[in-house]
């Protein structure tokens, strides 16, 4: 799998069953003066130990008699008479048999609350919030710059007054401002189409929710003089414009054709090339982006070119820290990883900032042996008999919007312009693993894919927490342009803690099965894992993970993963999910289905083979479904894309020579080439099938008077003294247009010419994509 997706899974489980294999067994791990045998009310060591044989169980991993059930019916009180459960009786949706236990039924859409005439909150069925209760709002994306004619949707996002988030179901009041956008309406989003042009942006779409209004600031772009060239650079997570930008267009030699200066508003013109070649955008504080480009052909057709840029990842950095409250007190490891959301470009999650940095730790066992393990800076680790307690979590977040309720923050404008600031949602996916349940490994023989393939059922006893609006400041990173840098110091992270309380929690309470399609393959042979990671898409937010799931491809290695236990055949993957919550309510759910590769892993000796996997997404899911059995599996129609392998830089021209045996990829793929030097400052190129196979090649950056050399740095080359070049990762794309047929594939001119969706777009309009990067950076 990609490395950010196999470190959000394995650090939960992996950076404990690793210090659970370092220690001695259980009889060591019982606290001074206890036993882990110790009596307790409703204990067990058998079914025998439990009362009404055929309604209770005793579960051997926490040595407690539960409520036992093999269908649902099992869990009502017309069943189990004296041995009613109150909150089976008491919640509307009853309960379910989760596992052979009778769990309380959570919700996880209105729709399933509508017999009540209450709304889906925190996974119960509630009253829904009073529009009053809101009192500031915010309004998604809250700057656009667009050509006349383009749709745009809105969002909102409120809050009540202590700053809690809070999803009113008859969303909000829609209004346009101006003649410059046309539209309106009530409900959580709207769409607005930009009609008039604008000199500049002005606040021209309004919402309103009970007595709170927000506004987006719109400017409209005219018509293109015929002939010429129009290109829109902004800032890919705040949608500001970006002045001082170099924009060059070359021809098919590299040559420089024309070039021009983003102004105020990030708006360069020149003149069109007629002939194919590409264009690129060079700032020194964001991505270069290169994208190939066909040419007018003599035609006088105006061309508008929208091209977002990320900003370089490492020169500043800032977050949360803080702790997980109200975790149990027993006798079973309590662990758990926390981290912020990540961009809605879904296909380039930095592993650095999921994760964070990691940290050894030394503790000491009940027996006095000594012990060190390594947990990533999100890890919640306790371990019961020993000295080890990692009870501090921090994360890392992109810059990205920010307003003046950050303490600090002055002139918002001024901080989002410098990188200085963000806003996304804190995470956090945790509860207890029972000894019991771990198998005692070394950490020299530990399979990582098969430990989580037996671990992951544990995650019932898990829980989910999220605060949806966390602003942070960023700081200047020490050591960025160095290749080491240095994320230690964090007196400037905001604190969030998250609360594992009762009523604060979120049980990830959804079990379903989905079935994967066939397998690809990599060197010859079938990938040999596939993570799930179980989603929701927040508005501005990004992505935040609710859940997870694991299957490994081993025995036999074949197209299909290995049969799971209770599923009822191969081919099948569990995954647990909770339901959106405490403001994520409304927000869409995803699957991404990461298919993996362990080669590059296993060779250590070849450095060419490089870590390969293949992710699909998953959009249409309205709701949850429950179904721990599997026996209506979740189907992925479309099948994953072959590994694209074979790009070359010869010189300055990128190639794709796939081997012989390679699969074709589809003619509409977009392909995205990614150079990254020592600094993590990157060159992005994207191509199509028909250019890369052709070759493109790369223009010289151009001057900058910023620069010592004169000039942009060249991030095809390291940075380093022996002038080696950037090591450089391929990624396929798949992309569809929303609203249209699943089959109705885009391609990179439809993207490029903004028909309705640019590249800004480009994570929400993935369905699938693969990769090949380099093992090192």
């Amino acid at each position: 799998m990609s490395p950010p997706l196999r470190l959000v899974l394995c650090a939960v489980l992996v950076s404990c069953t690793s210090l659970w294999s370092a220690c001695a067994p259980n009889s060591e791990l019982a606290p001074p003066g206890e036993s882990p045998d110790t009596p307790n009310e409703g204990a067990c060591q058998v079914d025998q130990d439990c009362p009404a044989p055929g309604l209770f169980f005793c579960d051997t991993v926490t040595s407690r008699c539960l409520a036992a059930c093999r269908t649902q019916e099992d869990c009502t009180s017309a069943r189990r008479g004296q041995y009613r459960l109150s909150q089976c009786d008491t919640n509307p949706l009853g309960c379910r048999c989760d596992n052979n236990r009778c769990v309380e039924a959570l919700c996880s859409a209105d729709a399933e609350c509508e017999g009540s005439g209450k709304v889906c909150r925190n996974g119960r069925c509630e009253q829904a919030p009073e529009a009053s209760a809101v009192r500031a709002c915010r309004v998604a994306p809250d700057y656009v710059v667009g050509r006349k004619g383009t749709s745009v949707r809105f969002s909102v996002l409120a809050v009540d007054a202590a700053g809690r988030a809070v999803m009113v179901p008859s969303g909000a009041t829609w209004t346009a401002l101006d003649a410059s956008v046309q539209g309106g309406g009530e409900g959580v989003a709207s769409s607005f189409v930009l009609s008039a042009a604008t000199e500049e942006a002005q606040a021209s779409v309004q919402a309103r929710v009970g007595s709170a209004t927000c506004t987006a600031r719109v400017r409209v772009l005219g018509t293109v003089t015929p002939g010429r060239l129009r290109a829109v650079v902004t800032d890919e997570q705040t949608g500001r414009p970006l002045p001082g930008a170099v924009v060059v267009a070359a021809d098919a030699l590299g040559a420089v054709t024309a070039s021009a200066k983003t102004d105020a508003s990030g708006v360069a013109t020149l003149v069109e090339p007629t002939g194919a070649g590409s264009i690129s955008v060079f700032h020194r504080d964001f991505d270069y982006l290169t994208v190939a480009y066909a040419g007018s052909g003599g035609l006088e057709e105006p061309r508008h070119l929208a091209l977002p840029l990320r900003r370089n990842p490492t020169d500043r950095y800032g977050g949360y820290k803080g702790t997980f409250r109200n975790m149990p007190t027993g006798l079973d490891m309590h662990t758990g990883l926390a981290g912020l959301s990540w961009p809605d470009g879904v296909t380039d999650p930095s592993a650095s900032l999921l994760m964070g940095p990691t940290r050894r730790v030394s503790f000491t066992t009940l027996g006095g042996q000594t012990r060190e393990a390594t947990v990533p800076a999100g890890a919640y680790v306790v371990l019961p008999g020993t000295t080890l307690k990692v009870t501090d979590v921090s994360a890392q977040g992109l810059a990205g919007v920010c307003d003046a309720t950050l303490a600090g923050v002055e002139n918002p404008e001024a901080e989002m312009a410098l990188g200085a600031c963000g806003t996304r949602t804190a995470w956090a996916l945790g509860g207890d693993i029972p000894l019991k349940s771990l198998p005692l490994l070394s950490s020299e023989t530990m399979d990582v894919g098969q430990l989580l393939a037996q671990t992951l059922p544990v995650l019932r006893t898990f829980s989910s927490s999220v605060v949806r609006d966390v602003g942070f400041r960023l700081k200047v990173t020490p050591g960025a342009g160095t290749g080491a840098p240095d994320f230690s110091e964090q007196s400037h992270f905001v604190e969030v803690d998250h609360d594992f309380a009762a009523d604060q929690r979120m049980e990830l309470a959804f079990p379903f099965a989905i079935r994967v399609p066939a397998l690809p393959r990599y060197l010859g042979e079938w990938m040999d894992s596939v993570a799930v990671l179980g989603v929701a898409r927040v508005p501005e937010r990004g992505v935040v993970p609710l859940g997870m799931g694991m299957a490994v491809n081993t025995t036999p290695a074949d197209p299909n993963t290995d049969q799971q236990a209770g599923l009822p055949g191969p081919g099948l993957v569990l995954v647990r999910m909770a339901p959106a919550h405490h403001g994520l309510e409304g927000s869409p759910y995803e699957l991404i289905v990461t298919a993996s590769s362990s080669a590059a892993e296993n060779d250590t000796d070849d450095a060419t083979t490089g870590l390969a996997s293949s992710v699909l997404i998953h959009r249409t899911l309205e709701k949850l479904p429950f179904d721990p059995k599997g026996s209506t599996p979740l189907v992925l129609s479309r099948p994953f894309l072959p590994v694209p392998e074979g790009l070359r830089l010869e010189g300055r021209q990128l190639r794709l020579e796939p081997p012989p045996e390679s699969p074709p990829l589809p003619a509409t793929t977009v392909l995205r080439a990614v150079f990254s030097n020592r600094a993590q400052h990157r060159w992005v190129v994207l191509m199509d099938v028909a250019s890369a196979e052709n070759g493109l090649r790369l223009p010289i950056p151009p001057a900058s008077v910023e620069e010592p050399t004169g000039r942009f740095e060249d991030r095809t080359y390291a940075g380093d003294h022996t002038g080696s070049r950037s090591p450089l990762g391929l990624q396929a794309l798949a992309l569809r247009r929303m609203g249209r047929p699943e089959g109705a594939a885009l391609a990179l001119r439809g993207l490029l010419e903004a028909d309705g969706v640019d590249l800004a777009q480009l994570g929400a309009l993935t369905v699938a994509w693969s990769s090949l990067n380099p093992t090192s950076p």
